[in-house]
């Protein structure tokens, strides 16, 4: 055979050897690939031993330990390197001693720049990961960032929380939980949780969130739906009230301002015990929300579907997120204490005329329903001004302090009682018809009368007594909030003249008209 046609024979036989190798390692494991690509490499060795001879095996061979060196880094270069060298012995009948070192560098060279390479590749890919995912957590920041700023009311914030640590397009957390701090800062109060209650749930939110592709708004504008959220999670959650409590979990992360990750339940920490007991979690993460050294609350997380270990990495990642969480919280809170202070007569504690329109507003029945009546109680106090002639002012105010008292435990829960200015004061009762506030007004009377005021000796009868006017929507005369308020009004004027301490209601008043 001339060294032409070898040449070429030898050429197709390598284009044989490498589809063949080709395709065959591309559909096994990495380490049969591996073990393919290395075989391959020999056989071509010897398809040129058998073409050529062995005169160039001691070169050719090299060929060969490359290939293992970068395939089975320094060990398989070594090995490698020993293989060649029994291989050229048994090819040549004489021991390449001289060549054995060559052997043992290029395989240990080509070993040492494979794993050389891979640690360089694992590195890239690592700083990809990392940068894809602190990619991920700043679109999931600013989207939170948007919608917080966006809002002052507490329970958007806690969806908004919820769901930015929970579900694929958040920051990847099976289930999350709040936990607020009581006003007193020694308890937690479960508020709410976003997340299944075992395994199977789970998978049936992932899937129908993936069928729909909601992205991370959505999620926040559903979350609280019942296909996302558990209802029996969320009625366990609202039912704990864990103390603040040095020895357990949570008060160590309140007060070492730091994420805990509990790896495994303690059996000394009843909070955990009680955790694990709830919500079948072993593993779970406690981060603290704190602003200024103020205690706002605890985010729980855990991975109770996928059971994937939380890092030190991944509260990491949650820290700005929760920090800024505590201070959209505290500010809503603080919103709302002075909502609440602006809605409130600050002497009694009662609501005030602003609250007194808004809610006179929200429950007067629309015009022509009269399935919904509102009845209105509006009364003074009798000959206060002799009162407070006789005593001060100063004694007035306690006297208008235990009355906002007495009307308060005289009245039914979803009663609204009003201070309206100086000594009036205002009763409203959804739902309730005339002869109904009769009785509550009535009650009302007759609980002042017997209580005990200061300073009551002075007043003309000897005790301190209220003129009442009731009047309810469900009367054909009124159709409008103002016929409401004076219907009422009329009706108080008719009591104080009719002798005071009595209840006069507008029903009587048209009648004696």
């Amino acid at each position: 055979m001339s060294k032409l046609n070898a040449f070429f024979l030898l050429i197709i036989a390598a284009v044989g050897i490498s589809l063949t190798a080709n395709v065959l390692r591309f559909n096994v494991s990495v380490f049969l690939n591996q073990l393919i690509f290395s075989a391959a490499s020999l056989i071509l060795v010897e398809v040129s031993v058998y073409f050529y001879g062995s005169n160039q095996l001691s070169w050719t061979i090299l060929l060969f330990i490359a290939t293992a060196g970068y395939c089975f880094k320094l060990i398989g270069g070594i090995a490698a390197a020993l293989t060649s060298v029994l291989i050229v012995y048994l090819h040549t009948e004489g021991f390449p001693l001289a060549v054995l070192p060559i052997y043992l560098v290029i395989g240990a060279s080509a070993g040492y720049i494979s794993q050389y390479l891979l640690n360089k590749k694992r590195e890239h890919h690592s700083w990809m990961y990392m940068l894809m995912e602190q990619s991920k957590h700043l679109q999931v920041f600013r989207e939170v960032s948007t919608t917080m700023q966006g809002t002052l009311q507490q329970d958007l914030l806690l969806k908004v929380i919820l769901t930015s640590v929970t579900a694929g397009h958040g920051l990847g957390f099976n289930r999350a939980m709040i936990f607020l701090a009581s006003n007193q800062a020694k308890s937690l109060k479960g508020i709410v949780g976003v997340g299944p209650m075992d395994v199977k749930k789970g998978y049936e939110v992932w899937e129908k969130i993936s069928e729909d592709r909601l992205k991370l708004r959505d999620l926040i504008e559903h979350n609280f739906d019942s296909n996302f959220t558990d209802p029996e999670l969320n009625a366990i959650l609202r039912s704990l009230d864990i103390p603040i409590d040095e020895h357990n979990v949570f008060g160590l992360a309140l007060s070492s301002q730091k994420p805990v990750i509990v790896k495994s339940i303690s059996k000394e920490d009843m909070s955990q015990i009680l955790i694990k007991d709830l919500f079948q979690t072993e593993e779970f993460a406690l981060i603290p929300l704190i602003n200024q050294g103020k205690n706002i609350g605890i985010l729980l997380i855990d991975n109770i579907v996928n059971k994937r270990p939380i890092t030190l990495m991944d509260t990491e990642n949650i820290l700005p997120l929760a920090n800024q969480a505590a201070i959209a919280l505290d500010h809503a809170n603080l919103y709302e204490q002075i909502e609440e202070m602006a809605l409130h007569d600050g002497l009694t504690g009662l609501l005030n005329q602003r609250a007194f329109q808004k809610i006179l507003n929200d429950h007067f029945p629309i015009e022509g329903n009269r399935n919904s009546p509102l009845s209105l109680i509006i009364f003074d106090i009798d000959f206060f001004k002799v009162f407070n002639d006789k005593n001060g002012h100063l004694l007035g105010n306690e006297v208008l302090m235990k009355l906002a008292r007495v009307i308060v435990n005289s009245l039914r829960p979803d009663d609204f009682s009003f201070r309206f200015g100086g000594e009036e004061f205002v009763v409203l009762l959804p739902g309730t018809l005339l002869d109904q506030a009769e009785v509550l007004a009535e009650k009302i009377r007759s609980n002042v009368e017997k209580a005990s005021f200061p300073g009551e000796k002075t007043q003309p009868s000897g005790t301190l007594t209220v003129s009442i006017g009731v009047a309810c929507t469900n009367h054909s005369g009124i159709t409008t909030k103002n016929e409401l308020i004076e219907a009422a009004d009329q009706a108080l004027y008719k009591a104080k003249n009719a002798g005071k301490n009595t209840v006069v209601s507008f029903k009587e008043f048209v009648t004696i008209d």
